[in-house]
């Protein structure tokens, strides 16, 4: 079900270590940021489990705490689908997702 693919965006338009991708897994852990003087929550963080054991950290944004949030409660019935700019190691391995572009979820096999 977790796979670590890359999407069909320009390979150039990013430094070699940096590539589009799409991966799913289960939400293991979130952390949000701090609100803002308007009380507002700026976003924070999420682990995200995939089925060969890898862990991927990524940022995100306050507009999709909810979603972020939801798939961590539900996630023993619910994957979420990530896409965005992620950081590789030397050998290839995705380390974190550095620029989410979307989050979603789908019901789990």
């Amino acid at each position: 079900m977790t796979e670590q693919t890359t999407t069909g965006l320009d390979p150039d338009s990013h430094p070699a270590n940096l590539r589009p991708v799409e991966v799913r897994g289960q939400v293991r852990a979130v952390q949000m940021d701090p609100p803002n003087p308007d009380d507002e929550p700026e976003g924070g963080a999420f682990q995200l489990l995939l089925d060969n054991g890898d862990i991927i950290v990524s940022s995100y944004p306050a507009k999709w705490h909810i979603e972020v949030a939801g798939a961590f409660q539900a996630n023993d019935v619910r994957r979420a689908v990530v896409t965005g700019i992620g950081e590789y190691s030397p050998d290839g391995r995705l380390q974190r997702i550095r620029e989410l572009k979307s989050f979603a979820m789908v019901w789990a096999d």
